[in-house]
């Protein structure tokens, strides 16, 4: 038999972790059977995304609330502060918060794990989605797989707050070089994140690649006269999507005689921040749209006339808002920062903005597009369907990433 032990945070409760909606069915039909635990959620969440493989199992392991995990995680801290090697104080509080949380998902796991019939013979392949905690707990139920003789394998995705220390709080992230020890293999979201996690951990080179995640087919986007020009965007209204900027910069092109339609899928703790912010829009066209399934964010981008998607944030991964816009075959404006270069390619299917524009910068762009012939617009169009295509094909991308892992087994056999 073999099993895959998928370990995220919420997938499929609540949302985000949207590309596992795409990878699961993808790659189930390669497993014996697939255990997902959602660190996240807790016994009696309603679940509320589906998953039609058969060999799939859901299981929830915690009764309290996400809150009062996180207070028992920081009281339990102190236990494992001799387990950290780091020298400023804050940084062993980090850890033993960090390992306080794994140990404890992990036990609750392994217990659970119980239920089903792990024999000597059977490969178990533990996936974390993260290269955070859920990487941990991964590392730490092969340790005790491998001691009952159950050959395991354990490898990681690591996408954007979990690469960039940088960019976390304290410019910290807990157990780097252990878990990059302790995993047979990491792959990165993008480029960008897998060159970052070499840099700074050569020792680990080998083990590090990058696996893209992909997007499905849902029909190339309307294509309308551009005399009433259409810009969409896509994000949660957080400070790190920065939505705000966009409004400053249509707002520097009230005068130039243009007639815009924006319009933004997505809701979020700044919504009604943004919302009064866009009543300074008045002179255009603005539609917010809230939150929106997926299924309704495909539809609109099939059916309705959207001339260019805009993100601005200023941190990313490989943001899945972009390879599903250019599916559709809608040039983009963009900030550069984590592998967003890598989607975005400057002067092909749309344009690229220092992570620290201003927002007069994006005006220009925007007039920009504006201002093309319809061939120059088209070359655009088809450029962007056509790196989709090439690199972001969701059935492509997981079948290449199956094999990856699977690859793995067979290194650990030799």
């Amino acid at each position: 038999m073999k099993y895959l032990v998928l370990l995220n945070r919420r997938f499929p409760f609540r949302y985000g972790e949207a590309f596992l909606e795409n990878e699961i069915d993808e790659i189930s039909e390669k497993f014996d059977r697939i255990i997902i635990y959602p660190s996240d959620a807790r016994i009696g969440d309603k679940q509320n995304r589906k998953i039609s493989s058969q060999n799939v199992t859901v299981r929830t392991i915690e009764k309290s609330s996400l809150k009062l995990r996180k207070i028992k995680y920081l009281c339990s801290a102190l236990r494992y502060i001799s387990k950290s090697r780091q020298p400023k104080l804050l940084h062993k509080l980090l850890d033993g918060y960090f390992l306080a949380a794994a140990y404890d998902q992990m036990g609750k796991i392994r217990k659970d794990l119980g239920n089903f019939p792990v024999r000597s013979g059977d490969t178990v392949y533990f996936y974390s989605y993260w290269l955070y905690i859920n990487a941990k707990v991964a590392c730490l139920l092969k340790e005790y797989y491998e001691k009952k003789g159950i050959h395991t394998v354990v490898f990681s995705r690591a996408h954007r707050f979990d690469i960039y220390e940088e960019k976390r709080r304290f410019a910290y992230l807990p157990e780097r070089i252990n878990l990059l020890g302790h995993l047979d293999h990491v792959f990165a979201c993008s480029d960008n994140g897998s060159d970052y996690l070499k840099k700074h951990y050569p020792k680990s080179n080998r083990k590090i690649s990058t696996s893209y995640l992909g997007t499905y087919d849902h029909g190339l986007g309307t294509v309308e006269s551009r005399k009433k020009f259409h810009i969409i965007s896509c994000s949660r209204m957080s400070s790190v999507k920065r939505v705000d900027l966009i409004i400053e910069a249509l707002k520097l092109l009230k005068n130039e005689n243009l007639s815009l339609v924006w319009t933004h899928l997505g809701g979020g703790e700044l919504y009604d921040v943004i919302t009064e912010k866009a009543k300074e829009l008045d002179w255009m066209e603005v539609h917010l749209d809230g939150a929106v399934p997926n299924k309704e964010v495909y539809d609109h981008y099939r059916d309705c006339p959207e001339h260019l998607f805009v993100n601005v944030s200023s941190s990313e991964g490989l943001p899945v808002s972009i390879m599903e816009a250019i599916s559709f075959g809608i040039p983009v404006i963009a900030t550069d920062v984590g592998g967003t270069a890598e989607i975005v390619l400057d002067g092909v299917n749309g344009r690229l903005l220092d992570a620290d524009f201003q927002p007069e910068k994006l005006a220009e762009q925007i007039k920009y597009f504006v201002s093309l012939t319809d061939e120059e617009y088209r070359k655009y169009r088809m450029n962007a369907r056509g790196t989709w295509e090439k690199y972001f094909q969701a059935p492509v991308n997981y079948k290449n990433f199956v094999h990856d892992i699977h690859t793995l087994y067979k290194e650990g056999k030799e």
